[in-house]
């Protein structure tokens, strides 16, 4: 008997014809029984008016706007929050880089089993192709660097990632949340199969890497890659099932939460020192409760100064500076680590020396 899937793209800020190749792939499926939850997590206005146009030209997406641009990227609670709407026995999570083979529908009634999930292997396209290739040409015969098997594409029962409360939002950016999720289904008793037919073909893009080390307007954290790893593992050996702080594991904020924040009830500016910076974040931050509070972290005139400069290289300078890039770095995992639950914005401004951070203390 032929199920019902809901398969579960998250976006966020990508560009707008990957997605419509991607859910045109879809539409040619030999197996229409299935619905689509459009995630799109905080994008731009710009890029949701674009991709909200693409994805409701397709019947068979539903597309939800979670219009808080303010947010880091979260794969976990975009992902989660379309578990959480879904209303079909089985579930597919996705990925908008992908496209999918004719008769992929299909064959998920092989694989549908309450009792395990499964997760495919993919061929992934050559940087030298194009879309007007994929439009072009059958799947099978585009250019291909290599294939793999995927940790984060796969078929699950709805119960089980209910029952392990989704994926943990611990995990920010990109890295290891999908391994993870797969190890605490096979804790909870969840057998892990594969598809080894390459169904699924990846197209190419730069990898996070290419920029996590430079100050970026798009926020980036150094080293992320490696505490998401930690984490995973660290829950692999203490046989995690449910994660820490997961009780609201579908909820997001809005653009109503987003407009608190535009009213900051306490407003602090603090120049790139590093002990004022480290104090403020451990210490007054997390005291100043019941408020809406605003940071503008600045690039003091005198770390650009010669007379800085020269102090620095003889080591005699004062005051231990630090960079906006590092200043950031000591933000973000204060975020990842403190206040991934709570309503909050963070802004790198275009000229890359102000950081702007405000958070609703209150929201958690």
């Amino acid at each position: 008997m032929n199920s019902k899937y809901t398969i579960i793209f998250a976006y966020r800020n990508r560009d707008s014809e990957r997605v419509k190749l991607s859910l045109e792939s879809l539409s040619k499926q030999t197996n229409l029984n299935f619905e689509v939850i459009f995630v799109d997590y905080g994008s731009d206005e710009n890029y949701a008016k674009e991709i909200y146009t693409v994805v409701n030209s397709f019947r068979f997406v539903l597309y939800h706007y979670i219009s808080h641009s303010g947010l880091l990227w979260n794969k976990s609670k975009a992902l989660n929050y379309g578990i959480s709407n879904a209303k079909n026995e089985y579930i597919l999570l996705a990925d908008v880089d992908v496209l999918f083979a004719s008769n992929f529908v299909e064959t998920l009634n092989d694989y549908k089993d309450s009792d395990s999930f499964t997760l495919f292997k993919i061929n992934y396209l050559a940087q030298a192709v194009q879309s007007s290739d994929i439009i072009e040409k059958p799947l099978d015969k585009l250019k291909i660097s290599h294939s793999g098997d995927t940790f984060g594409i796969g078929l699950f029962p709805k119960k089980a990632l209910e029952r392990v409360r989704g994926l943990d939002t611990f995990f920010h950016f990109y890295g290891s949340e999908d391994e993870d999720l797969n190890s605490r289904l096979e804790t909870a008793g969840y057998k892990q199969k594969r598809c080894n037919v390459p169904l699924l073909w990846h197209q190419w893009h730069p990898t996070y890497n290419t920029e996590k080390e430079i100050l970026t307007i798009n926020p980036r954290l150094s080293n992320v890659r490696r505490i998401n790893q930690r984490h995973f593992l660290w829950q692999k050996e203490e046989r995690t099932i449910i994660p820490s702080d997961s009780e609201n594991w579908g909820k997001v904020f809005f653009k109503t939460d987003l407009d608190i924040l535009n009213r900051p009830t306490s407003s602090v500016t603090i120049v790139n020192i590093e002990a004022h910076v480290i104090h403020f974040l451990r210490l007054i931050l997390p005291s100043l409760t019941n408020h809406v509070v605003k940071v503008v972290f600045l690039q003091d005139d005198y770390y650009k100064s010669l007379k800085y400069k020269l102090k620095h290289t003889l080591n005699k300078e004062s005051q231990r500076y630090i960079s906006i890039k590092q200043v950031n770095d000591l933000i973000l995992e204060e975020i990842i680590f403190k206040y991934k639950d709570y309503n909050y914005k963070y802004e790198v401004a275009k000229n890359l020396e102000t950081i702007i951070f405000t958070i609703d203390l209150n929201s958690n």
